[in-house]
């Protein structure tokens, strides 16, 4: 192991891998689970509003003419595109807005 990062850190095992887990202060920690929560928000929003309307995969798949495979994908992606969750909402008879606040003013974008 490398000098400069013996006891940095502890190496965890179970049946399946070995993943290095370094030890952080409780303001690193802080900021870890802060960026984790901000990560599952964005990767839920189109389950979110998937299972919001009653849509299965499969269903969601047919309305923006793809593959279930591909939901679960974009689901579990990062970063949805406004332009499926736009699809969406239309397919089902909702119209998307997006709106920008700044100190209690509202302004609404075109999208």
């Amino acid at each position: 192991m490398n000098e400069a990062r013996k006891g940095a850190g502890e190496l965890v095992s179970d049946r399946k891998s070995t993943v290095w887990k370094p030890k952080l202060t409780a303001s690193q920690q802080a900021r870890v689970d802060a960026l984790e929560v901000e990560i599952g928000r964005r990767v839920s929003a189109l389950q979110m509003l998937r299972k919001e309307i009653g849509l299965s995969q499969a269903e969601l798949a047919e309305i923006l003419q793809t593959t279930q495979s591909n939901v679960s994908k974009m689901e579990a992606g990062r970063d949805t595109k406004i332009a499926v969750l736009r699809k969406l909402v239309e397919a089902k008879g909702g119209q998307l807005k997006m709106v920008a606040e700044f100190d209690g003013r509202e302004i609404e974008l075109a999208i």
